[in-house]
């Protein structure tokens, strides 16, 4: 008996037998209960799986599938194509599922298609302790995922990740399986979670009531989930160099960013976006508050996926002129900063900057809305990009 709900990842609601008020019967099967409140001891039951799980073969292999998200907005599209790049790369061949709304149009939907996701058009899910147009005002569209009852196991990726080396063997985990986030909770970037419309109407049902900590889904989902299992770091390796890192931990990170052959296995691009930045270099260095997430090495890493997609889906990572201005106030406000680490200095190399695929492609026109008048020379060259067909749509 308990005045709480029970915990949706152990009391299952096909294990629910009968309930009456505040007493809740449950027939669970107990040799997967006793699986799922096993904890790990020890380093070994922390420690990734030996190669010979590095390609791991599942007789329920079609229902199970990598999944993300995008909503409000298409400035993501292009890091869910090279996620999806980077997933086929590892050598998974796993379905991969996209929840999308309204916002993300036929042309970016043409892409994620020709990427590999296959594309289910949502309602989105506001957060109803948000304020208006804030940036959390619908990450509870991520409950969505649960409605994926296709599927038995999904493993969720945000949409700025990287999949370096093989992950298929998280599909063996239970729900929810993730990496720590700070003592007790863990980080929503990557989760092992088991599709139920059970589970889905839970999480709907207390959205009033239940404060997150953080103001996102993944402080509301630590609140639901209280019951999880802790996966390695390597899985879900944040690109951020912590204010406290001494010199050798941050030399320590800044190799796994770059080893070849890789030894994490995802990387998460805390920050702005690689694809946002000019690829000749990482540009959280020129925004003060931002430089704890820069990473030359890691922002190369990224752009070598890039470059093994086709141009067909690299033409959805260009960037919009309002970006370019952007990153050239960014830019700008380094330089005035005269800040140490000296990539404001870097001529720009990128041919992005010269390509447009806007009506309108004179950024410099923006920095002199901004109260810039030093303009830079920015001769472009505007793209035809060829129509796409509308996306065939699931609808959840």
């Amino acid at each position: 008996m308990t005045d709480c709900f029970p915990i949706p990842n152990l009391f299952t609601c096909k294990d629910l037998v009968a309930r009456q008020g505040n007493a809740w019967l449950y027939t669970p099967n107990l040799h997967r209960l006793r699986e799922k409140i096993q904890l790990p001891v020890g380093s070994c039951e922390l420690s990734a799986p030996l190669q010979a799980k590095e390609y791991f073969h599942s007789e329920r292999a079609g229902r199970e599938a990598y999944a993300t998200i995008l909503h409000s907005a298409h400035v993501y599209v292009c890091g869910a194509i090279t996620a999806a790049q980077s997933i086929r790369m590892s050598g998974s061949t796993r379905d991969l599922v996209i929840l999308v709304d309204d916002s993300i149009g036929d042309y970016h939907r043409g892409g994620l298609e020709a990427a590999g996701w296959k594309i289910y058009t949502i309602q989105r899910i506001r957060n109803p302790k948000a304020e208006p147009e804030a940036y959390n005002e619908w990450n509870y569209s991520k409950f969505r995922l649960w409605q994926l009852t296709d599927y038995d196991k999904i493993i969720f990726i945000d949409a700025d990740l990287l999949i370096l080396r093989n992950i298929d063997f998280l599909f063996e985990m239970p729900e929810i399986s993730a990496i720590g986030n700070n003592a007790t909770l863990f980080n929503s970037g990557v989760m092992v979670i088991e599709p139920s419309n059970c589970t889905f109407q839970i999480l709907m049902d207390h959205i009033n009531e239940i404060k997150s900590y953080n103001g996102g889904d993944q402080g509301y989902l630590n609140e639901i989930f209280t019951w999880w299992h802790r996966i390695p770091k390597h899985m879900n390796f944040l690109k951020h160099f912590w204010e406290g890192d001494e010199e050798e931990k941050k030399q320590m990170k800044t190799r796994l960013f770059g080893a070849d052959p890789p030894i994490l296995y995802v990387i998460h691009y805390l920050g702005n976006k690689p694809w946002l930045c000019f690829r000749d270099y990482d540009c959280n260095w020129n925004v003060d508050i931002l430089q704890e997430f820069a990473s030359d090495v890691a922002h190369k890493t990224w752009w070598k996926v890039h470059d093994a997609m086709s141009g067909n889906l690299q033409k959805y990572c260009l960037l919009r002129s309002k970006q370019k201005a952007q990153l050239e106030w960014d830019r700008r406000q380094a330089e005035k900063g005269n800040y140490t680490d000296g990539h404001w200095k870097i001529k720009i190399k990128d041919k992005r900057l010269k390509k447009c695929f806007e009506e309108f492609c004179f950024w410099e026109s923006m920095l002199w809305h901004w109260g810039e008048k030093n303009w830079t020379d920015n001769a472009t060259s505007t793209l035809s990009l060829p129509a796409t067909n509308k996306a065939s749509l699931s609808l959840l």
